[in-house]
């Protein structure tokens, strides 16, 4: 999958593509993420199963949107 559209968000919003986060529900958008330098978060709310997730590549697996705020909170410690 082309990640020239996440790569040019990521170029908009002054961030490298390894600081940013990429939530999908299909393996295409993992495959995108991982093409695209991005930490990849499949999501179980959306479109498809944890296996294709899994299987397209996805880094995590999260159930609730709620989840992301952990994650970001998270990374933010390490820095």
């Amino acid at each position: 999958p082309d990640p020239s559209g996440a790569l040019e968000i990521a170029k908009q919003l002054g961030v490298k593509p390894s600081e940013c986060l990429y939530l999908g529900d299909t393996a295409v958008d993992m495959k995108t993420a991982n093409s695209a330098g991005m930490y990849a978060i499949g999501v179980l709310w959306g479109f498809r199963k944890a296996d294709e997730l899994k299987e397209g590549g996805a880094r995590i697996l999260i159930s609730r949107p709620a989840e992301v705020l952990d994650l970001i909170q998270t990374v933010s410690d390490c820095y």
